[in-house]
């Protein structure tokens, strides 16, 4: 077998069931999807840009062996459970 896929496989096989919906984007068409991309623009790069700001502020958490804060940060993204019941 081949070490790529070998690698492909693994990826599959610690991915949670979830992971296939995630995924979901890049299996589509990109003929549906630039459409919306190009109507959502302003909305699609708000949310990106936010997602950037937490995911850079999540690396700088773990870089910096911040082991409390990066507990926080969990915590508080853990109470979106509560608006999505």
């Amino acid at each position: 077998m081949l070490e790529k896929e070998k690698e492909e496989q693994q990826i599959f096989a610690l991915a949670s069931g979830g992971f296939e919906s995630t995924v979901r984007l890049a299996k589509s068409s990109p003929a549906m999807w630039v459409p919306i991309f190009r109507q959502n623009r302003v909305n699609v790069l708000d949310v990106l840009d936010e997602h950037i700001h937490q995911l850079q502020h999540l690396r700088h958490l773990l870089a910096s062996e911040d082991y409390h804060g990066l507990h926080q940060q969990i915590e508080q993204a853990n109470l979106i459970k509560k608006i999505l019941k």
